[in-house]
């Protein structure tokens, strides 16, 4: 009898040690399963737009009524491409704009939303004297989709934008320029909810 315990006694021994390695294993041989599956793509192409010219130095996003435009500055005569992205699965280039001065470079420097300047290099700008200068047009962009030209500044050698007071200086040859943006204005200026403070304002610009 007791032979025959002592041979059960081992048989469970065995089983045991069997059952705790199988027990080690099997978690294991599960998680190498799972770390096998393919993961989530974390971003995917929406679309494709081939842009002919050289490199890109600049975009910009503007949105108005609904729609969505990127305007993409181009160092090449090219200047500023306009694409309608509305719809990110179907870009659509809509309107090409030449740097001013037939310029091979340029940049456009956003005022507001209405409001823009872009400026390319005057054709002497390579002089050593006088201080390279740039010819600076403002663009109106009320009309994203087809901005237009409403002033123009040739030989200009700086700019500053004032946005506290939407305004924009300019100088060049002949002085000091100062242009108001008169489209912020009139957005900050629309009309608003009455409050108890307008009760002591002698125009009305409440309703």
């Amino acid at each position: 009898m007791k032979i025959i315990h002592k041979a059960i006694a081992k048989e469970r021994i065995c089983a045991l040690v069997l059952l705790a390695f199988f027990a080690a294993t099997m978690p294991s041989a599960d998680a190498k399963h799972r770390a096998a599956k393919p993961s989530e793509q974390p971003a995917t192409v929406v679309a494709h737009l081939a842009l002919s010219g050289s490199s890109t130095s600049q975009m910009d996003l503007h949105e108005n009524g609904g729609k969505q435009y990127l305007y993409i500055s181009a160092n090449s005569n090219e200047g500023v491409t306009v694409v309608d992205v509305t719809n990110p699965g179907q870009p659509k280039v809509i309107r090409r704009l030449a740097w001013p001065n037939e310029a091979s470079t340029g940049r456009l420097q956003m005022v507001s939303g209405g409001l823009a300047l872009a400026e390319g290099p005057d054709n002497d700008s390579m002089a050593a004297t006088p201080p390279p200068s740039t010819t600076v047009t403002v663009l109106d962009l009320s009309d994203l989709a087809n901005p237009r030209t409403v002033l123009s500044f040739s030989g200009v050698t700086s700019t500053l934008q004032d946005e506290a007071h939407n305004l924009v200086y300019i100088t060049n040859r002949e002085g000091l320029w100062i242009l108001r943006d008169n489209q912020a204005l009139a957005a900050a200026a629309k009309r608003h909810a009455c409050t108890s403070d307008d009760a002591y304002n002698d125009v009305a610009s409440c309703e």
